[in-house]
Order: C-alpha cells, then structure tokens, then sequence
C-alpha cells in the first residue's frame, strides 16, 4: 500500500516539479494539494498523509503556523520543510515544531526525493519486499 502525502505549495510550477520529481517513487501518491496553512491543516486532519512536503511561505498562512496547528495530532505526518526562506531562524523554528527536514528549494531540490526513495526502500526491505 502507498504512503500518502499531501504536498503544501502555493506555486504550480514548484507543484508540477515535485510530481514530475515524485513520480518514479512506486511507494508514494499523492493524495492532494493544499496553496494556503487553512486548507492543509484541514486536509492533513481529514487525510492522515503519511508525507507533508511543506512550503514556509504561502500566499494565504503560513508554513510555521502550520507546523504549530499539526504538532498536537496523535498522529504526526512526516514533514518535509521545502523553501525559498533558507535563513537558519525558519530552519531551527520547522525542526523544533517536528519537520523532519528543511530544504532550500533553490540548492536542495533533489534531497526530498532522496529522502522518500532511502525512507520507502528502508520499509520496504524491512518488510522483506523488493
């Protein structure tokens, strides 16, 4: 069974890259898209993704406020913090409030489909499928 993931990005074209990045992940599908903090803490509540690729800043919210309204859920998704606010106070608050990592969406692109594709290998060998 896939791990779902819900993708929180107010740009298309960072939308479009990431599925296109995503695609070759058989362990992964991505259930829906949320542009606005509102939206996402709504899907992520309804959904249960196991995935959150989560922009800092969004036209309507914002990513941190995000972080805050999930890190009471019982159960937590994995969040992977993709922006364009490489500064080391957004890094540490994301961490703190439970993101799992935080990427610069100009220089680290590439690292959220390194980590999905080691994460679902290492579940995948574990549970003895190949």
């Amino acid at each position: 069974m896939p791990y779902k993931m819900i993708i929180v990005e107010d740009s298309d074209l960072v939308v479009q890259k990431l599925t296109k990045l995503l695609q070759p992940l058989d362990g992964i599908k991505i259930e829906g898209r949320a542009s606005d903090g509102y939206t996402a803490v709504k899907m992520i509540k309804e959904l249960h993704p196991d995935y959150v690729i989560l922009d800092i800043s969004l036209k309507i919210g914002h990513g941190i406020k995000v972080l805050e309204e999930i890190a009471g859920f019982e159960n937590k998704p994995y969040v992977i913090v993709l922006s364009n606010l490489n500064y080391q106070y957004y890094r540490d608050k994301c961490l703190k409030l439970g993101a799992m990592h935080f990427f610069d969406k100009a220089m680290e692109f590439e690292k959220v489909y390194d980590i999905l594709n080691e994460r679902t290998q290492h579940v995948n060998d574990t549970a003895g499928v190949n």
